[in-house]
């Protein structure tokens, strides 16, 4: 019950999100860590999932995987993503690869870099509802018009312990984020 509440209290600020698809011009999945043994975990399939609805929905022509090798997985998480896109049903050809980014910042930037040459200003961001808003300043900060696509039921808040957890990480993000760490 106090982790239900102190949860409830932390998410409010930072969710921010679409629940109704518009056409934009590419979709991005913000890659999450993978296991030890590089298999996805059940926070990039639930973005993975939504990702390929958006996509099927007509929700943008494209999608950018973005997320680099982190926490000692042995391969990029965008590889994950876009495994799991293809296997979704999503033809590999609107598929993009962003494999360097590390952080979410990166990941701003680096997608940012892939898309400017094909004149992509206009994004969807998918990620869990607390890591939106700040995944959107920095999307509009490289330089694109980004949009959070809302995932509601996101695994990370059935556990509520967990989701204190990972609410207190985003607000320890924006802290580095205002001091220019």
């Amino acid at each position: 019950m106090v982790f239900d509440h102190l949860a409830s209290i932390l998410e409010r600020p930072l969710v921010v999100g679409e629940t109704s698809p518009e056409v934009r011009d590419a979709i991005v999945v913000l890659g999450a860590p993978l296991s030890r043994s590089g298999s996805r975990t059940p926070v990039l399939d639930e973005r993975i999932a939504a990702a390929a609805a958006l996509f099927k929905s007509g929700g943008a022509p494209r999608i950018v995987a973005s997320g680099g090798i982190t926490q000692g997985a042995p391969r990029a998480e965008a590889e994950a993503i876009a495994e799991g896109l293809v296997a979704a049903g999503v033809p590999r050809d609107a598929i993009l690869v962003e494999a360097a980014s590390q952080r979410t910042s990166e990941n701003a930037s680096q997608t940012a870099r892939l898309l400017q040459p094909l004149g992509v200003r206009r994004i969807w961001i998918v990620t869990q509802p607390f890591h939106g808003r700040r995944a959107a300043r920095l999307f509009r900060e490289a330089g694109l018009q980004p949009r959070v696509w809302h995932l509601a039921e996101s695994v990370e808040y059935a556990d509520r312990r967990r989701a204190v957890r990972w609410c207190l990480r985003e607000y320890t993000a924006w802290g580095r984020l205002f001091l220019g760490l």
